[in-house]
């Protein structure tokens, strides 16, 4: 499948998860609590002390909420990094201090922290990625500028790699992918909980 037909394809993968976030009615908190309490009882979550790292991101609009989880990670006294977009849609990372900015996109909130570099992304034991939607042999469905893909490919050997979506924004698939798509090992979900993936690799659908 040429290039341009995987990417009308995601185009219109996309516009469909979009289209249904927007028409759901904006979550009371209890889904959640129960992702969190999902990603915290994940053994890589669980055995976190104040010597670990763990990036992660700020939801915005309708992505599944991460107020919560960042909350109790501060409470463990772990380290967490959050995205900063760049003017090429590469990801800086800053500590999370609590107060976000507006960020380079509409909307989009990020740590007002001092820049750590492209590569500190590294550092984490585990990374939590917002997804429109990921499928079962773990390819992850963004929001098309790339970011968490050129992110992901410098993680460090071992991090484990879990994206947050809605019940059935986890999908049997195949969704269209491309050579440097990095997948995820991993998503959480309010109803089925955490579902590991099969190993992630980077490769087309």
């Amino acid at each position: 499948m040429c290039c341009a037909d995987v990417a009308a394809r995601k185009r219109a993968a996309r516009a469909a998860v979009r289209s249904r976030r927007h028409a759901l009615i904006m979550p009371d908190g209890t889904d959640e609590a129960r992702r969190t309490e999902r990603l915290l009882a994940l053994p890589e979550l669980g055995s976190l002390t104040a010597r670990s790292t763990v990036a992660c991101y700020v939801a915005r609009g309708h992505e599944p909420q991460t107020a919560l989880l960042l909350s109790r990670l501060h409470d463990r006294g772990v380290r967490v990094l959050l995205p900063v977009v760049l003017a090429d849609l590469d990801l800086d990372w800053a500590l999370d201090e609590g107060e976000h900015d507006a960020g380079l996109g509409p909307g989009v909130p990020e740590p007002t922290g001092p820049r750590l570099g492209v590569e500190a992304i590294g550092e984490a034991d585990v990374v939590v990625t917002p997804a429109l939607a990921v499928d079962r042999q773990g390819r992850r469905l963004g929001q098309g500028g790339g970011s968490y893909d050129r992110a992901l490919a410098r993680r460090a050997p071992g991090a484990l790699v879990v994206a947050v979506v809605g019940d059935d924004e986890l999908v049997p698939g195949p969704l269209p992918g491309e050579e440097h798509d990095v997948r995820v090992d991993a998503v959480v979900t309010p109803g089925r909980g955490m579902v590991r993936l099969p190993a992630a690799v980077a490769g087309p659908t």
